[in-house]
């Protein structure tokens, strides 16, 4: 029973090359999702478009709800879905040298990430109004992942630097 509870504790960990896959499909995909409409008009929603499946609803009050296959384009929605992939592959691929003080950090960077980016939503809608609403929460997405990466990874070097210097 032991055994079995041990080999299940990290089952939710995807493999350590992952990391790099994740990498892989989230910069790429962040620079052309928040970086290109900046720099040049060439990048269109219409350049990748076909027929799928719309749920949609108007703002006002009396708006009806659609529903039904239409084309679309669909490049932001793929440059979303392989930026929330890859920092899902970064967040949780597992480290060479997994153990369970390397868990309680997991832990514990989660919920700290977790708390920070509660504060952030806070200000960000206290603070920003209209369109750059919306991009900050675009950007607020991705938030709780970013900021969990960098805290996990702030406190796995922490405890390898201290780790080394009792060495």
């Amino acid at each position: 029973m032991i055994n079995k509870l041990k080999t299940m504790k990290k089952d939710y960990l995807f493999p350590h090359r992952f990391k790099w896959i994740g990498w892989s499909l989230f910069l790429p995909f962040a620079l052309l999702f928040f970086v290109g409409p900046m720099c040049t008009n060439a990048i269109d929603d219409d350049l990748i478009s076909f027929p799928t499946l719309v749920i949609e609803a108007g703002f006002q009050h009396d708006a009806e709800l659609f529903v039904g296959v239409q084309r679309e384009g669909m490049f932001d929605e793929i440059c979303i879905v392989a930026m929330s992939l890859g920092l899902l592959f970064v967040a949780f691929s597992r480290e060479k040298d997994e153990d369970e003080y390397v868990e309680h950090l997991r832990l514990h960077s989660f919920v700290w990430a977790i708390k920070a980016n509660t504060v952030l939503l806070i200000l960000g809608t206290w603070f920003f109004f209209g369109a750059f609403y919306l991009w900050f929460l675009l950007f607020w997405l991705f938030s709780l992942f970013l900021i969990y990466i960098a805290k996990f990874q702030w406190e796995l070097r922490k405890m390898r630097k201290e780790g080394g210097d009792e060495e």
